[in-house]
């Protein structure tokens, strides 16, 4: 889950950048952002306080999160793309999941190289878990199910041209 900068920081960078806009659509996009921003606030303290609960770090829960157990076991190298990190990391949060039995890793039978990853069925329960509160407590819930696809699909758009390297 994305950190959010301080309101207070966001807040200040987003008015001087309005104010040097001639664009009428700076105050929106203002409003926006700063939406954008008390909405992530609000996410990491529901998740802060759920993983808590659960004894998992924000880490760990997103590889859990992302190994939907429909899917076939996943190799190390592809985790890590979806998690958009080092391999290493990987490993490192896999044999933490694996101690706490909640994923197990096994060698690819086509290529011995590779390492498979997948939920256990206690890293099931826990990722229903998960689930159950993203659908029921987080702030996401308040919304319609209309509201939610809308939203999803405006997200969506958002990243179709992302620019992570720009300033």
């Amino acid at each position: 889950m994305p950190r959010a900068a301080t309101g207070a920081t966001a807040s200040s960078i987003l008015r001087s950048v309005a104010a040097r806009s001639s664009n009428d659509s700076a105050p929106l996009l203002y409003e926006l952002v700063e939406e954008a921003y008390t909405f992530t606030a609000a996410m990491q303290r529901w998740a802060a306080a759920l993983l808590a609960d659960l004894g998992l770090t924000e880490s760990m829960a997103d590889v859990v999160w992302r190994l939907d157990p429909a899917d076939a076991p996943v190799s190390m190298q592809r985790l890590a793309s979806r998690l958009d990190c080092d391999p290493s990391n990987v490993t490192f949060l896999a044999r933490r999941l694996e101690q706490r039995g909640l994923i197990e890793r096994h060698t690819d039978p086509s290529d011995r190289r590779v390492k498979l990853v997948a939920l256990t069925p206690l890293g099931v329960r826990l990722r229903s878990q998960l689930m159950s509160a993203a659908a029921t407590r987080s702030p996401l819930a308040r919304l319609s199910q209309e509201d939610r696809r809308r939203l999803r699909d405006l997200l969506a758009r958002t990243r179709s041209g992302d620019q992570r390297a720009s300033p």
